[in-house]
């Protein structure tokens, strides 16, 4: 629950009956509510929600760069309801159009290779600071819902009630807030389709395996193979709680550059051998949700337990295993049930056959698997105004290197 304005007190202490709570302070977002433009347009179909989230966040402990980083990110996300528009039942459009500004630590020299703020890592690593993702979506009833256009994949890692948040909201680190599967690119081309049925719900999803930032996967998709992703969601009640249990995996028809090559395009031409490829990527996981307590007023807040196990081919997917466990949700403090926490360990290994192939001459790196542990509380001020204490170790591994410790700090307008 967001603060709000305090009524003027008479002397003796007492609110006057008939002052009113100032409603900005309680509205969903900072420009939202009854008889704002938001509304109205919301009425007609048009569903328009913005926000701005800042980043000031830095090394605290371990090697590299001491220096703090100050980045934000701008998320400007439109819904269009066809019916309400004039068009016909069951047809709705998504689009999401983000920026980032200023700069971020995900670049650091301090061993790790995870980056540790997912939100200012997305879409910086593909090359760009701005992107667009739009999907058309036609439901048939309440049964089939199919979808089609590029994707924003931390969208979809958002929607979890536990552990999502894509990095704006809750979890930085991109091994927690969007987990990595080293088969699904973080933007996709392709389609989709739910099955929404009970206790099991069902999604499929065909792709393009190339992260679709690069505008050729938009005009020629599928051209370098396809990749096949199914999963079966379990829903159910334990002790009346509910609980989330997904089963996920993921075959391609996708080639690529053999691991156990990867040093020999790093070697000058004249003393490089053939350079081979690997093809047929697969992976496997599988997650769970639970929740260990509810709020009796609002059943749509509460907190408990995740965590998931994964594994892939190993090569050319370059991480072959990787585990979370960790606990979070909304909190448990009177009247700060808006509040949201959590705290929760990770692992990733990568490939055997790119640490092998590493660890040869000449380049004699001795790597091993990532791990970490992030915790972070997300403070309501109001609903629309949220600051985030964040503080996350990361042990990577990387021969004699020092841990490394990153301290942050999140503000998020939505407007």
């Amino acid at each position: 629950m967001g603060l709000i304005c305090s009524a003027p007190l008479l002397n003796d202490g007492s609110a006057r009956a008939d002052d009113t709570p100032n409603p900005l302070f309680d509205r969903p977002a900072l420009f939202d509510g009854p008889g704002t433009l938001r509304q109205s347009l919301r009425e007609a179909g048009i569903d328009i929600r913005a926000s701005w989230t800042q980043f000031y966040q830095g090394v605290i402990e371990g090697e590299g760069d001491r220096e703090w980083e100050f980045g934000g990110k701008g998320d400007i996300i439109v819904n269009l309801d066809g019916e309400r528009l004039g068009l016909w039942p069951g047809f709705s459009v998504n689009i999401h159009q983000e920026f980032v500004d200023g700069n971020d630590i995900n670049d650091l020299d301090n061993g790790s290779f995870i980056p540790v703020n997912t939100a200012l890592a997305f879409p910086r690593l593909g090359g760009f600071d701005y992107d667009t993702s739009i999907v058309f979506t036609q439901t048939f009833g309440p049964t089939f819902t199919l979808s089609a256009g590029k994707f924003n994949m931390l969208d979809a890692a958002a929607r979890t009630p536990l552990l999502g948040g894509g990095g704006l909201d809750t979890f930085m680190n991109l091994g927690l807030a969007a987990p990595v599967s080293g088969v699904t690119p973080p933007y996709i081309v392709g389609a989709s389709l739910g099955v929404n049925t009970e206790p099991v719900s069902f999604s499929f999803l065909l792709y393009d395996p190339r992260n679709a930032q690069d505008w050729d996967v938009v005009t020629h998709p599928f051209a370098e193979g396809v990749t096949f992703s199914a999963s079966a969601t379990l829903r159910t009640q334990i002790f009346d709680l509910p609980g989330i249990y997904t089963l996920r995996g993921v075959v391609s028809t996708d080639e690529d550059l053999d691991l156990s090559d990867v040093p020999q395009i790093l070697l000058p031409p004249d003393f490089q051998d053939e350079i081979g490829t690997a093809s047929d990527p697969w992976y496997v996981g599988i997650s769970a949700q639970q929740y260990l307590w509810q709020d009796p007023e609002n059943p749509g807040n509460g907190w408990g337990i995740f965590g998931q196990l994964a594994f892939s081919d190993g090569n050319p997917t370059p991480v072959q295993s990787s585990a979370i466990l960790g606990v979070g949700g909304n909190s448990m403090i009177p009247g700060r049930s808006d509040d949201r926490w959590g705290i929760a360990y990770f692992r990733y290994d990568l490939s055997n056959d790119l640490l092998d192939a590493l660890a040869e001459p000449p380049f004699n790196e001795i790597l091993g698997p990532e791990e970490g542990i992030e915790a972070y509380y997300n403070f309501a001020v109001t609903p629309w105004l949220r600051v985030t204490a964040d503080l996350q170790w990361i042990n990577a591994f990387p021969g004699e290197s020092e841990d490394a410790i990153f301290a942050g700090l999140r503000t998020q307008v939505r407007f």
